[in-house]
């Protein structure tokens, strides 16, 4: 947990404002590429408001000019003048609304393709560090934010701006002096709201950072349902989710609370400016200054103007909501992967599988080293295996091998090049990965083997799986290789999975092999099955295997024993053994618990048979 002493201290409020301007730059430069639907939207509307702007004239005319004089002949060229404006203003609100879809989803979509991109970028330490739940809310909740700024908020900014500059204008000229008596209220509505509006962001904020938490918790929830049966938890899992819920709806009902403020607010000021009004107006009218026509009118305006107000400080609120939003999104593309490929790359002729770690020292983040001053060389064809204790740097050299990261020290090369010279498409189209939880797509068993080549043909597709041992179990599905595999590939079994992933790296046929416990997880009949497979696989590849069961890998070329970061013991099985070192005492250890976990199995199955046939008798 990050401590007090480590926290970044608090931006000041110029600072502040800055980062804000900022972000807010950044997210309005998606829109540079449609400012020309975006000022049609603009100017659509500016005309729909001049159209609004007309009838309080209309009518002002019908009291003041109609109505007194019976002038039936400017009635109609008033009522004919109405329907070709009410025509204009449905006909622009049609193109009006089809702009604004236009230009808002579309600079949406090229966010949303950038954040995709930049995500391939960061790479394996990203996906490490960071909950699946996080990045689902930036490229979901964060995205819709901001495309509902580009839809509704940021422009009706720029259009409710420019028609307060009408509305005052057209204001002053009918009634100077009482649109000067409903400054005051204005003010009063633009000063006081803002402070209401801050609360109510406040817990707008509050609940959007919960949410990010809470989303991963039900993307917990979904992924471990069969967890969840298996120990009968769901009422704790239920709770769980049902206390997150309740919290956010109590910080909504919060937010809520201090919007209704706000909208109450503005309505006693509009009717505080309309008493003054009608109040001050009446005398006029009495006094001869005013026409009632003239009267109807700047009402009219004035509750035209308080509603632009009014649409101005909720899209001014509702902007400094969606900027926090979408701060995490600038943040997230601010993030510098910690591997990049070079800006001139070198290309192999041909990749021939021999790697040499040469001095290397790694460890992930401001971590102490998990590797130290690492070296090994494993030649072109050469079967390695990797053992040891937890936390010493198996795994960590196949991430390196696949520069997942880079070293801190040293260099890791293939066939003399080192791997930061290398294409990242030429290095990992040459690797093949088989990990102990092999990933499936929620798709056919055919397109996840086609995953190792995508332009593999059918004949490729069955002899990959013939050759993984999986064939013979995919025909027994009624749909055969069309038959769909489920989120994660849970309709197979883990021999199953790792058969499909063997067949998809005899379609991909890498140089180079690396195995992370490949087996361990599997019954002793899978492991067979798999084992026989990756014995096909393997010959005449360069493989690089972490294992957990020391009897898979007796016939490995070499074993390599990983103590604290190092190679503390290098040579064939039995080799290792005859030296009575930290290997041999390893596998006496290992060997001796497999006994134990056996003796438990059939000490088990026997006093099920026995429970069984007491049962029976």
């Amino acid at each position: 947990m990050m401590s007090n002493s480590s926290k970044p201290a608090p931006l000041s409020f110029i600072q502040r404002t800055s980062q804000v301007l900022r972000v807010y730059r950044w997210t309005l430069s998606y829109l540079t590429r449609y400012r020309l639907q975006l000022t049609l939207f603009i100017v659509c509307g500016l005309i729909i408001s001049f159209t609004e702007l007309a009838i309080p004239k209309f009518l002002q005319l019908v009291v003041d000019d109609v109505i007194p004089n019976q002038d039936y002949r400017l009635l109609r060229t008033l009522f004919l003048l109405v329907v070709l404006f009410i025509a204009v203003m449905i006909a622009l609100t049609a193109a009006r609304n089809l702009l604004q879809r236009v230009f808002s989803m579309k600079a949406g979509r090229d966010l949303q393709y950038s954040l995709f991109r930049h995500l391939r970028h960061l790479g394996f330490s990203y996906y490490e560090q960071n909950p699946a739940g996080k990045t689902l809310s930036l490229l979901n909740t964060e995205v819709n934010a901001v495309i509902g700024m580009y839809r509704f908020s940021f422009p009706e900014m720029i259009q409710r701006i420019l028609i307060l500059v009408l509305y005052s204008v057209i204001m002053l000229l009918t009634n100077a002096k009482l649109s000067l008596l409903t400054i005051p209220c204005f003010l009063s509505y633009y000063i006081i709201s803002p402070y209401f509006q801050h609360i109510g962001i406040k817990y707008l904020n509050e609940t959007k950072n919960y949410r990010m938490y809470y989303n991963k918790k039900i993307y917990d929830s979904v992924s471990a349902v069969s967890e969840l049966r298996a120990h009968s938890t769901e009422g704790w899992d239920l709770n769980r989710l049902m206390d997150g819920t309740r919290h956010i709806v109590n910080l909504i009902v919060k937010y809520y609370f201090h919007m209704n403020l706000c909208v109450n607010l503005r309505n006693l000021t509009t009717y505080m400016g309309l008493l003054l009004v009608f109040w001050f107006g009446a005398k006029d009218i009495q006094d001869g200054v005013l026409t009632l026509g003239a009267f109807i009118a700047f009402v009219l305006y004035y509750l035209l103007f308080m509603r632009a107000v009014t649409s101005l400080v909720m899209v001014f609120t509702d902007q400094r909501v969606v900027i926090a939003q979408a701060e995490a999104l600038y943040e997230f593309l601010q993030e510098t992967p910690e591997v990049t490929e070079a800006e001139e790359t070198l290309e192999l002729p041909e990749v021939m599988g021999e790697i040499a770690f040469r001095n290397v020292s790694f460890g992930y983040g401001n971590q102490p080293s998990v590797l130290k001053q690492f070296d090994l060389h494993i030649h072109k064809g050469e079967r390695i295996a990797l053992v040891g204790t937890s936390g010493n740097g198996k795994t960590t050299v196949l991430k390196l091998i696949g520069r997942f990261y880079d070293p801190r020290e040293g260099e890791v090369l293939l066939d003399g090049t080192p791997l930061q010279k290398l294409s990242f498409r030429q290095l990992r189209s040459s690797i093949g990965f088989v990990f102990q939880d092999t990933y499936l797509f929620g798709t056919t068993i055919r397109e996840n083997i086609r995953f190792g080549n995508p332009d593999a043909s059918e004949e490729q597709i069955v002899a990959a799986a013939q050759a993984a041992n999986a064939h013979e179990f995919i025909m027994q599905f009624a749909s055969g290789y069309d038959s769909l595999v489920g989120e994660r590939g849970i309709k197979l079994s883990g021999g199953q999975r790792q058969r499909v992933a063997i067949a998809r790296m005899f379609l991909k046929n890498p140089s180079i092999v690396l195995l992370d416990e490949a087996t361990s997880a599997l019954d002793n009949v899978s492991e067979k099955d798999v084992q026989d497979a990756l014995d096909r696989l393997l010959i005449g590849r360069t493989t690089v295997a972490v294992a957990h069961r020391l009897s898979t890998v007796k016939d490995y070329d070499r074993i390599v024993l990983m103590e604290e970061g190092q190679a503390a013991e290098t040579g064939t099985y039995d080799e290792l053994m005859d030296r009575r070192g930290s290997f041999y005492r390893l596998a006496v250890r290992h060997f001796q618990e497999e006994e134990d976990n056996r003796a438990q199995q059939i000490a088990s199955a026997s006093a099920t048979t026995t429970i069984q046939g007491g049962q029976t008798s």
